[in-house]
């Protein structure tokens, strides 16, 4: 597998969050109609189960506990679009919680044994992208209720979207503290 930088996982923390804050600050329609967005949905799955497909053709040989890897790739995927048919109600949903699971790994991965540089990647990746990320996969109507929630008053956008702006800021500086 590639090895991720410090820096690089600085940059793609810091491109999620800013992305999050310029939807919640903008009051993004896509934020109301995402949930159930097949658009979303086949970009997001797709996206999550070809980085799933790709990690798992690129493990070592002993994580996959002695199972040939061609057998487990196929079933995998096959089972994943699967979802289409069968789990298609707030996919977008599940799938965007996956994807922030594996970023969250890969930044936690890259900072692995670099304290104190990696200790805000350390905390956004858990605070922000593992905490939410298994809650939103879990269930995924608390992430309608909570950004229903967020969306309902101008002062918890600004400050919601300001926070993950400022996160995103001091993503930013940190990777080029790094580079």
């Amino acid at each position: 597998m590639g090895a991720v930088t410090l820096a690089h996982a600085y940059y793609a923390l810091a491109a999620f969050l800013l992305l999050a804050g310029w939807l919640i600050v903008t009051d993004a329609a896509v934020l109301r109609t995402f949930r159930r967005s097949k658009g979303a949905t086949a970009v997001l799955a797709l996206v999550a189960i070809a980085w799933f497909a790709w990690w798992l053709l690129n493990i070592p040989e002993a994580d996959l506990a002695g199972l040939p890897r061609t057998p487990v790739i196929v079933g995998f995927v096959g089972f994943s679009l699967l979802t289409f048919v069968y789990m298609p109600d707030f996919l977008s949903v599940r799938a965007l919680a996956v994807i922030m699971l594996f970023l969250a790994r890969h930044a936690l991965d890259a900072g692995y044994r670099q304290l104190p540089q990696s200790l805000l990647a350390a905390s956004v990746s858990y605070g922000v992208l593992v905490l939410f990320g298994f809650w939103w996969a879990c269930s995924p109507p608390v992430f309608c209720r909570q950004c229903d929630w967020v969306l309902a008053t101008d002062g918890r956008r600004k400050v919601v979207g300001g926070l993950s702006l400022l996160l995103a800021a001091a993503c930013v500086v940190q990777s080029f503290r790094l580079s």
